[in-house]
């Protein structure tokens, strides 16, 4: 799932890319830093002069500062000091953040700010500016050569069908020939495909033993399968019913126009569970039957968000992540094709780095700059990697632990919800118990009173670690006086010293049980002490058993009775 929109860090670690694959010229003739190499700079006041005492910080520190400038107007002043501040001031991000920076202060203070009407960008909307009063500047050549100005503009503008043309015309074909048979087809594909499997031919025994633990397409030729919405059948429906976007909430006819007509170099993506709309259309759709035994749903009403309407434009997406609470995941494109680039659990993508336990995952460039930079090259020559395009109808399996990053190659919609099947219930416990730290989407409120609930039912546990476990937490939540603003407050976001970790482990054993679901949890328990004994492996390169042999207070030998004079 995307997170929430942060401030952009302005970097000038950059690679080479793709340049036939993006259209070249800035609307304000900023070129490439390279360009510097190649022709002088041009007659009149040079770039320093121009820039005054802001010449002596590096690029960096400069969009920096303009980024902490949070007066539209003082801005738009700025920039009409000189022509190269203009094209500092221009850079898009720079206005989507101070409008997103802006609307977050208000609603902090109770506040609204007055419904934007889009113009085609964020400078041009926060400004509320006409479009034809736009000053056609053009800098002379060379004036301002920077990568920092210059990539946003080309990552913008970057022709994923051209990039991808080899594999969306392989995957066109063995999509129309998927639809035709009820069973998994034996063609040969390029290694690293993701492959398809007919709904029809998918039972539930079939997914547990055999794909599972592995991304694959469900097919289905029905076409009355999935509903066929788009984004004009939405837009008659709900276009007044305000949805989620990142970090803004705009009503869908807003939106509509945003998607049309942007500069961005990453789309804002619309991304909403609780709206009104989406409450409807939770009606009107259900899931693969390989897909409906969900183990989660014991969780009622304290259950984290899972259900999700997805509207994005062509070259939005999302960067890699995993799926929360190491749940499983299913995506169905209702309109637009989208492609997914997928890898196990204990490979890390090119291009994201992570701490040892996953707590910190850094992407440090967005999808385009991912792909331009030769980092989608690079994951396609790698063994694990797999790759796929969904197309209408479609729908993409997404395994617990997996990491994926997903590219709109058309403006699209989108269904996708996470779930617990009984095969991977030992994963989930395993995150539970020894992630908890990483552990998001409930809310304290709605655990705190499912806490008291399973406590009333568990009476004669009293004494167990999972009873002892719960009653403490109550007992501190209690004591902590949970302010009001925190009780609905996803716990991912809530720090420690306010909240401490919630006993979500020792929540779903218990509800298991008292669902009548003992035996699923004892075989669960099984598989995740397998995975601590691996995760134990990993962490000192020796076997559970040498540990506890070179650790034991005794000492061990090897059996050489005889002593050494």
């Amino acid at each position: 799932m995307p997170g929430p929109t942060t401030t952009k860090k302005y970097t000038n670690a950059l690679r080479t890319s793709s340049a036939s694959y993006v259209a070249a010229h800035h609307p304000l003739n900023v070129r490439p830093l390279g360009n510097l190499l190649f022709e002088k700079a041009p007659e009149g006041l040079s770039k320093e002069q121009q820039l005054g005492d802001f010449a002596s910080f590096p690029e960096e520190l400069l969009m920096t500062i303009l980024s902490n400038v949070d007066d539209p107007i003082a801005l738009k002043a700025l920039s009409h000091t000189s022509r190269v501040l203009y094209a500092y001031c221009y850079e898009e991000d720079l206005w989507k953040q101070l409008y997103i920076s802006k609307l977050l202060q208000l609603e902090q203070n109770g506040q609204k700010l007055p419904e934007l009407t889009w113009r085609g960008s964020w400078r041009l909307s926060v400004l509320q500016l006409d479009p034809k009063a736009l000053a056609d500047l053009q800098l002379a050549d060379n004036l301002v050569c920077s990568d920092i100005l210059f990539r946003p503009f080309q990552c913008s503008q970057v022709n994923y069908d051209k990039l991808f043309d080899k594999v969306i015309r392989e995957e066109e074909v063995y999509h129309l020939d998927s639809l035709s048979s009820q069973f998994p087809l034996d063609k040969s594909l390029p290694h690293g495909r993701i492959p398809r499997l007919p709904e029809a031919y998918l039972t539930e025994s079939i997914f547990s033993s055999q794909w599972s633990s592995k991304p694959f397409i469900l097919t289905n030729p029905d076409k009355q399968r999935w509903p066929r919405w788009d984004m004009q059948s939405l837009l008659s429906r709900f276009g007044g019913v305000k949805f989620r976007q990142e970090a803004v909430q705009w009503p869908l006819s807003l939106f509509s126009q945003y998607l049309q007509n942007n500069k961005d170099e990453s789309p804002l993506y619309l991304f909403d569970c609780n709206s009104e709309a989406m409450k409807t259309l939770r009606k009107e759709y259900t899931a693969a039957n390989i897909f409906k035994r969900d183990l989660f749903t014991l969780f009622e009403d304290c259950r984290p968000d899972h259900a999700w309407l997805i509207i994005g434009s062509q070259r939005s997406g999302s960067t890699f992540h995993k799926d929360p609470n190491n749940t499983s995941a299913w995506n169905t494109a209702l309109s637009g094709r989208k492609l997914w680039v997928m890898f196990p659990p204990d490979v890390i993508p090119p291009g994201v780095s992570t701490d040892e336990e996953e707590s910190e995952v850094t992407s440090p460039v967005g999808l385009a700059e991912w792909v331009l930079s030769g980092f989608y090259n690079d994951s396609v020559k790698l063994q694990d990697s797999q790759i796929g395009i969904t197309f209408p109808g479609e729908c993409m399996y997404v395994p617990s632990g997996w990491w994926h990053a997903v590219i709109n190659l058309d403006d699209s919609v989108a269904l996708t919800q996470n779930f617990v099947p009984e095969v991977k219930l030992g994963s989930v416990l395993h995150f539970f118990k020894n992630r908890n730290k990483q552990i998001s989407g409930f809310r304290p409120a709605r655990v705190r009173s499912a806490l008291e609930t399973v406590l009333a039912e568990i009476p004669h546990k009293a004494g167990s670690e999972n009873y002892e476990a719960i009653k403490l937490y109550c007992e501190m939540y209690d004591e902590k006086n949970i302010k009001t603003q925190l009780q609905d407050e996803d716990c991912g976001e809530i720090l420690e010293s306010q909240l401490p970790p919630m006993p979500i482990f020792e929540l779903f054993s218990e509800l298991l049980c008292i669902s009548g679901q003992q035996d699923l949890l004892e075989e669960a328990l099984v598989e995740t002490r397998r995975m601590e004994k691996a995760d134990q492996r990993n962490l000192t390169g020796k076997s559970e058993a040498w540990t506890e042999l070179s650790t034991s207070t005794g000492g061990f030998s090897f059996g050489f009775d005889f002593e050494e004079e």
